[in-house]
């Protein structure tokens, strides 16, 4: 005679969401959902187990959400700690780590949790989520929160750890990017320091990074720039690409409207295609099947001068533009700061700064 399973133990109602037209205090913890119809103020923690929505501004110190948080106006806060989605309708000013895709066991056990004295059949994580809200997150169709941030402003912060897709209607400024696990979308990219991405990165004007930058694929609609540029897929830039360090697509083509300058090598499985010069100080290669040209922009009288290619050895496969020895990084750099011709997309771009100067 087969044994019939025991059916599973039902687990206790989700405690009523908190509800207020605003909220003020020192600290606040819930297990469950929070909607807030107002600004929100607190001056230490934040501590949400479910789904928080602020109708309003936040301004805290430290946010833990387990859940969605979405916030209409602008965030500022000193830390900002996500188990599923960031949605900001304002800027998101952070001072020092924006992470997503946090589990509860890792939330928990950030904020302590499990050092409190519990009963024996206590579990440390209901401290900081009731056990019909986990139940719910675990039941999404994305389990573990999908780890996205969106913001229809800027995002500033020290260091950014997102799990997945980061999408902003203005500016990313970091000093640190420490993973992205989707896709980067921003109007301008500047990190002081590495970057690294692991789908396609995306600006509608500059890309800037101190350190090094890794991404699935590189979009510039600007100049690129980085100690050193690494992609699976294709480099593209509508102005220069520089960098200090190497350049390199693994599949891919690096592809710039205006010059490609390294102060190490310059490596593409394809097409190397500028439309001025490019330098490679330690080396140029390219796909047995493809080439290198430079200068398409420009007259064939030029090409000495502003359509060169240069590097340590003469690169094979060159297809247009003319191979002058010796050049460096710096020569590229001297160029540019005689250039006076200014495009389009530099035109809009130095209007945008004159009018925040003043």
């Amino acid at each position: 005679m087969t044994r019939r399973a025991a059916p599973p133990a039902s687990l206790p109602a989700a405690p009523e969401p908190v509800q207020a037209k605003t909220l003020k205090r020192k600290q606040f913890s819930s297990t469950g959902d929070v909607h807030i119809l107002g600004d929100v103020t607190i001056t230490t923690q934040l501590i949400v187990g479910g789904d928080l929505l602020i109708d309003g501004d936040l301004i805290a110190e430290e946010v833990f959400c387990l859940g969605k948080l979405t916030v209409t106006g602008d965030i500022q806060v000193q830390s900002l700690y996500i188990g599923q989605t960031l949605d900001a309708g304002g800027n998101i000013d952070v001072e020092f780590l924006v992470k997503t895709g946090c589990s509860a066991e890792w939330m928990a056990r950030v904020l302590e949790l499990d050092q409190r004295k519990l009963k024996t059949e206590d579990n440390f994580i209901d401290l900081l989520v009731h056990p019909a809200i986990l139940a719910r997150h675990a039941q999404s169709e994305l389990p573990g929160g999908s780890g996205d941030i969106q913001g229809l402003g800027y995002l500033s912060c020290a260091d950014l750890d997102c799990q997945g897709n980061l999408q902003l209607d203005d500016d990313l400024d970091a000093a640190e990017v420490q993973f992205v696990g989707g896709h980067l979308a921003a109007s301008s990219v500047y990190v002081s320091g590495d970057c690294n991405c692991q789908g396609e990165v995306f600006s509608e004007t500059d890309i800037v990074t101190g350190g090094s930058l890794f991404a699935g694929e590189i979009v510039c609609q600007g100049n690129l720039a980085a100690g050193s540029i690494g992609s699976q897929g294709d480099i593209s830039a509508w102005g220069s690409i520089r960098a200090k360090g190497e350049i390199s697509s693994l599949f891919g083509e690096i592809h710039a409207g205006r010059w490609i300058a390294s102060g190490a090598t310059l490596y593409a499985a394809k097409y190397i295609k500028a439309g001025e010069s490019v330098i490679g100080e330690k080396g140029i290669s390219c796909g047995k099947d493809y080439g290198i040209f430079a200068g398409s922009n420009l007259p064939r009288s030029v090409w000495a001068k502003q359509g060169m290619i240069s590097a340590d050895s003469k690169p094979r496969l060159i297809l247009s533009g003319e191979f002058v020895e010796g050049k460096k990084l710096r020569h590229i750099d001297a160029l540019e700061k005689k250039r006076d011709q200014e495009l389009d997309w530099e035109m809009a771009r130095r209007v945008k700064r004159e009018m925040l100067a003043d």
